[in-house]
């Protein structure tokens, strides 16, 4: 006689879970039951090989090799080892064979025989599928690369730490077993049943029917003495709720699941380990793939993809067969998940250009969706961006990091200040890297804040950051859960399909205007000082190198190496380089890719140079569209002031000034002026005074010393080199200068030196100076920085009310709080910026200019510059070292939009330099003829009729037959009756940022002249001039020029 057992949900629930417990009673459970291991063990053999890389395989695998057991020590970090692992031909028929492989987490990558990847290995995936059985009677042999790093690097201690030197990996298990299907079915069964038991509802029926569904499965087995048929008779009580026949969700909701491996392209390793954990991560997509695992795969960074190509050809051509079959889907479109706070708008539009062009001749397919989950904050000038470069679609989670306020949507339209929309998503479950359990399935339907809106949402699955991707048991629980009465319908999808269904499908969605503000990781504005002045500097040089080379119309020069140059800066804008929140080498690698960068661009200003400029021997480059007055250095010592006139190439001329800086000494300080501002210091070198004379007003708050150099407490709650939190502004520390002297007084220039003792912290010494016909005052200061988890700021507290501050971003601004009134105002207590910021009433205002600098702050009347910190981790040593940092105070009169501070920023920024010619220097050959002076340089060929408009680049087309002039407006009005001319003008087009050929739309032209052309507020034209040339100069260039039509 039969009694029934009322079922305890709690006993019932840890029951089922030490059933499947790979920890608890694995003599007895299931899953100590699954795999069987061999009797007959594998043979072992390492490679001693002099080079250990997968471009040496040959080499591996016809070299010598030493036998190893288990035990056997790799080291040093980062370095590579191969392991030959042969099965005997004994095992060969043998069905469901497997290798359990584990380098105490060291990642690996798995070859076959004739050096094709087919998976990488690490802990969260120990086994590998032996396949090629029909060679029955022979040993089969893979070939393991061990990597001497772990998934995430090898912080010491196992955390977000500098790496371990001394770290050593043991081979822990190298064995073959055989894995019961049938056993591992009822696995499946039972841990997706426990997880629905588990995360339901428990006042659903859904609940209890996982719950009983599975006890029942685990005594009918146990009755019957876990015989193969106990087995079969669970996986029938199993299927009655794991319907596998029919889809049968049950709410209105759509889950759309794509499989994806977020890889940071550097970040707790070095990129050339980065080179490899995509082989390992995509050779284990691909195999998935081929052994018939249905779901898509969605593959982001353009430049992992060029990796591939590069260095796996063979892997690249069955990749390139999995997007020709649609499961290998790649997206994005940008060179890398790039930061979108530092970089300026050029490198933002290059990231594209650079990226679509490689999907486009590889792949043949054009990316519409922006791909960046991992990104600290997105510009609200991203969505213009994204749309002139003809995407469509953003995609993110990163904003579910908040700390202070929950965004509200995951599901909207995103405006940016120009008023540009696209269709974004953030994925509900708040992850990129689900494992498709239960928990992550209901809470991407629960937790979506947009119902009644939509009914779609993405479920982002796979192994991520240290990369991984898809395993069989995602794919395998896919399958359970995708069928199951009660639960969400969930469907194997694409990104394409998804943002189609949405855009198709939603009503009502909610917009949201401008910047995606990230409340977290405020400290990457400043982090690694030196690497955001390289890149400022760079894209700096990038315009004027492109403006040069713009000239050469006919192409003589062929190929140049602008192209590699900008993908060196848009690698090494990564969501995790930029930011300064990397392992030391990173940024080892990235100050070397800095410096060659610099050879690079010094061999091909040269060669340009030579070629349109053969008989000039000094000259300067003004690419931008207004003239320039500027003291500049001549033969060495001699300073002049000179005038430039806009958009132009050539030698300098003279300029004369009655105006003139000086410095004075004063009973109680220093006063430096010219005829625009008066500066007064104190004895000590304190900042006293700042007078804008054309109003007399002064600029510093009544009994406030400006310039103040303070010190802040830095600990954040656990990621160092990425936070700064809200508390540190309470442990602020001034320090004061000690002593002030004149080391210039006139007639050009007038400077004071202070000295800032900042204590045990380190040593600071400032050049305050004022130059004649410059309405700023500068100041460079010279830091020896030697803190620990400490912040430099300097602090200005002004003469000006205003409850917003204005910050450039790219190619425009943004208005941000100076008070905390809502939760939404206060996080905002740490911002990014460009090159200035600007607190300002409507007819007076200052603005703080910044050579290098990124991070601000504005409370009330008090505008602050970010300078420095000093993490320790990952990064230990981080901005350890001496620093020249350079920044200005401008005042000016009249609201914002008359200030022509952009102007002013771009030429403290940017100031014109001196060329001089190399004729005698034969380092550079001439392999081309001069070009025709007469013809190319006009000096004055290119021009812009208005100043309230800005050249951002003038380049050649990327077809090699034009050249492109990008403008935009950046103080968010209207601009009207702009025209551009240029003396060989033929015909213009308006083309988008990417060049394709399908987007141009002719303009209008009156003889040498487009136009009139209307900007709207903070907009980005790129505008396509045809240029009339002689036949004699269009015979164009051998080098091949990228396919830019749609095809």
């Amino acid at each position: 006689m039969s009694s029934t057992v009322l079922k305890h949900k709690r006993a019932t629930l840890e029951r089922i879970e030490k059933y499947i417990s790979e920890i608890y009673f694995t003599d007895v459970n299931l899953f100590g039951r699954v795999d069987v291991k061999t009797p007959v063990p594998c043979k072992l053999f390492r490679s001693i090989a002099e080079k250990q890389t997968y471009q040496n395989f040959e080499g591996i695998k016809n070299g010598g090799f030493a036998h190893i057991t288990e035990g056997e020590k790799f080291k040093p970090l980062w370095s590579q080892h191969w392991v030959k692992v042969v099965i005997p031909a004994s095992l060969c028929a043998v069905e469901n064979l497997y290798l359990h492989w584990d380098v105490s987490g060291a990642e690996s990558m798995v070859c076959d025989d004739d050096g094709n990847v087919i998976q990488g290995m690490s802990h969260k995936r120990k086994e590998i599928k032996i396949r090629g059985h029909q060679s029955v009677g022979q040993d089969i042999s893979l070939f393991i690369q061990v990597s001497c790093t772990g998934l995430f690097g090898a912080g010491l201690n196992g955390m977000i730490n500098p790496p371990n030197p001394n770290q050593t990996y043991s081979l822990n298990k190298a064995h073959l077993f055989v894995r019961d299907p049938a056993k591992y079915e009822v696995y499946m069964d039972l841990s997706v049943l426990y997880e629905i038991a588990k995360e339901s509802d428990d006042k659903t029926s859904l609940c209890y029917d996982a719950l009983y569904t599975a006890n029942d499965m685990i005594n009918v087995i146990t009755l019957n003495n876990h015989s193969p048929e106990s087995y079969q008779q669970a996986l029938a009580i199993g299927r009655n709720l794991l319907q596998r026949e029919s889809n049968c969700g049950s709410s209105r909701d759509t889950i759309h699941a794509i499989g994806n491996c977020h890889i940071d392209s550097a970040w707790l390793w070095p990129y050339r380990e980065t080179i490899r954990k995509v082989a390992r991560s995509w050779s284990t997509t691909i195999s998935m793939f081929e052994a018939g695992m249905p779901f898509n795969f969605a593959g982001s960074q353009v430049v992992q993809f060029s990796w591939v190509k590069q260095y796996y050809p063979k892997l690249f051509s069955a990749l390139k067969a999995q997007v020709g079959k649609g499961n290998f889907t790649p997206v994005g479109g940008s060179w890398v998940e790039m930061d979108t706070n530092i970089p300026n708008a050029e490198s933002m539009i290059r990231q594209f250009l650079y990226g679509q062009k490689f999907y486009r001749e590889e792949f043949g397919v054009h990316s519409d969706i922006l791909w960046l989950p991992d990104t600290f904050g997105y510009s609200g000038q991203l969505p213009q961006i994204m749309q002139i470069c003809d995407i469509k679609y953003f995609l993110s989670q990163k904003l579910s990091w908040n700390l202070t306020n929950t965004f509200p949507h995951h599901t909207f339209i995103w405006k940016g200040i120009d008023q540009s929309k696209v269709l974004a998503h953030f994925p509900p479950g708040d992850t990129y890297e689900s494992e498709l359990k239960i928990k992550d399935v209901l809470k991407t339907v629960t937790n979506n804040k947009d119902k009644g809106r939509t009914h779609d949402q993405m479920l982002l699955f796979g192994h991520g950051d240290g990369g991984g991707g898809p395993t069989p048991e995602m794919i395998d629980r896919l399958d359970r859960i995708s069928t199951i009465t009660g639960m969400p319908q969930i469907v194997r999808s694409t990104p394409q399909k998804f943002f189609a269904t949405v855009e198709k499908s939603s009503k009502m969605l909610c917009e949201w205007w401008g910047e995606l503000y990230f409340e977290l990781h405020r400290g990457t504005y400043t982090t690694h000082a030196k690497l955001k002045e390289s890149n400022r500097v760079a894209e700096f040089w990038m315009t004027d190198i492109e403006f040069l080379a713009s000239l050469d119309l006919n192409n003589l020069l062929g190929c140049s190496k602008i192209e590699e140059m900008w993908k060196a800066i848009l690698f090494n804008q990564f969501h995790d380089i930029l930011p300064g929140s990397a392992i030391e080498q990173v940024f080892i690698d990235a100050m070397e890719d800095y410096t060659n960068l610099l050879k690079l661009y010094n061999e091909e200003w040269e060669q340009i140079r030579a070629a349109i400029l053969p008989d000039t021997k000094s000259f300067v480059v003004n690419p931008y569209n207004w003239p320039r007055t500027q003291v500049l250095t001549m033969n060495e010592d001699e300073e002049v002031l000179v005038e430039v006139p806009a958009t132009y190439i050539g030698p300098v001329s003279l300029a004369t000034t009655p105006n003139k800086a000086g410095a004075f000494v004063l009973e109680d300080g220093i006063c430096l002026c010219n005829n625009v501002i008066k500066v007064i210091f104190s004895l000590e070198g304190r900042l006293r005074s700042l007078i804008h004379k054309p109003t007399g007003r002064e600029c510093l708050e009544a009994g406030n010393f400006g310039n103040r150099f303070v010190i802040f407490d830095d600990i954040p709650l656990f990621w160092d080199a990425w936070d700064v939190m809200e508390y540190h502004v309470e442990t602020r520390q001034e320090f004061h200068p000690k002593s002030i002297q004149v080391v210039e007084s006139g007639p050009l220039r007038a400077s004071v030196k202070i000295s800032v003792p900042l204590g045990e912290h380190g040593d600071l010494t400032l050049i305050a100076t004022v130059v004649t016909e410059t309405p700023y005052v500068s100041f460079k200061a010279d830091v020896s920085w030697r803190a620990a988890h400490k912040f430099l700021k300097v602090e200005f507290p002004l003469s000006v009310s205003a409850t917003e501050a204005q910050y450039e971003i790219q190619s425009g601004l943004v208005s941000r709080p100076t008070h905390a009134n809502t939760s939404w105002d206060s996080a905002k207590f740490e911002v990014s910026g460009h090159k200035w910021a600007y607190l300002g009433e409507p007819d007076f205002g200052v603005g703080l200019l910044s050579k290098s600098k990124y991070g601000y702050s504005a409370k009330h009347n008090c505008l602050t510059l970010s300078l420095l910190r000093s993490t320790k981790a990952p990064d230990g040593n981080a901005d350890m070292d001496d620093h020249v940092i350079e920044y200005a105070v401008y005042p000016n009169s009249g609201p914002l939009y008359t200030s022509k501070i952009v102007q002013h920023s771009i030429n403290f920024n940017h100031p014109l330099l001196l060329h001089t010619s190399s004729l005698n220097d034969r380092s550079v050959p001439r392999s081309k003829p001069a070009l025709k002076p007469a013809r190319l340089v006009n000096k004055t060929s290119l021009r812009v009729s208005s100043e309230d408009v800005v050249v951002q680049a003038i380049k050649k087309a990327e077809d090699g037959k034009g050249q492109i002039v990008r403008l935009y407006e950046p103080y968010g009005k209207s601009v009207f009756n702009v025209s551009v001319s240029h003396d060989l003008l033929k015909q213009a087009f308006c083309i988008n940022a990417v060049e394709r050929e399908s987007s141009k739309s002719e303009l209008p032209t009156k003889g040498n002249e487009v136009g009139p052309l209307r900007f709207k507020p903070f907009e980005i034209k790129t505008i396509y001039l045809e240029l009339n040339l002689a036949d004699d100069m269009t015979n164009g260039s051998s080098c091949k020029k990228a396919k830019l039509n749609d095809e």
